[in-house]
């Protein structure tokens, strides 16, 4: 029997920084989860509460189907230490900031992360392609909500979001 490991080396998913995209990936989905979490929780604003709150389960779905994926193609990723705390401090950040500085924030925070996960598609195969995509989605869906609010868009906003989370 071929062990997971041996097919992802096999059809091309084991090129250099995949590890260290793995690892990005976790660290970008648990950031992600805490920041919206703790924004959501410091929040005043009803409507930006519940926006936040629309970003978090965006994220857990997503660490949800990351954390599987991770297991069918027996692999691990982990994460720096540093990281939960720095989410939930950057998560209360936001919170106090102009909405507006804070869609800016979003939008540029998701620009490395996009650069990882459009690097991980390239090198897809059959057997990783879809959770790929939707990795890569999820992050685009992201900066469009931010986008749209910066466009002033607020009731739109959450549509690319929305449409993931019933996926």
């Amino acid at each position: 029997m071929i062990s997971h490991h041996l097919f992802l080396e096999i059809n091309g998913m084991n090129y250099p920084k995949f590890q260290h995209d793995l690892n990005i990936a976790l660290e970008s989905e648990i950031l992600g989860e805490l920041i919206f979490i703790n924004a959501a929780k410091h929040c005043r604003n009803k409507e930006q509460q519940h926006k936040w709150q629309v970003l978090a389960q965006l994220e857990t779905q997503t660490l949800y189907k990351l954390q599987q994926f991770l297991i069918q193609n027996n692999q691990t990723a982990k994460i720096r230490p540093h990281i939960r705390l720095q989410a939930k401090a950057s998560g209360i950040a936001m919170a106090k900031l102009p909405w507006k500085v804070a869609m800016h924030l979003l939008k540029q925070g998701t620009k490395p992360f996009m650069q990882t996960f459009e690097r991980m598609n390239q090198h897809s195969n059959a057997q990783t392609q879809v959770f790929l995509q939707y990795l890569l989605a999820h992050e685009q869906a992201l900066a469009e909500f931010a986008t749209q609010e910066l466009k002033g868009n607020s009731s739109n906003s959450l549509k690319a979001v929305e449409k993931l989370l019933k996926s």
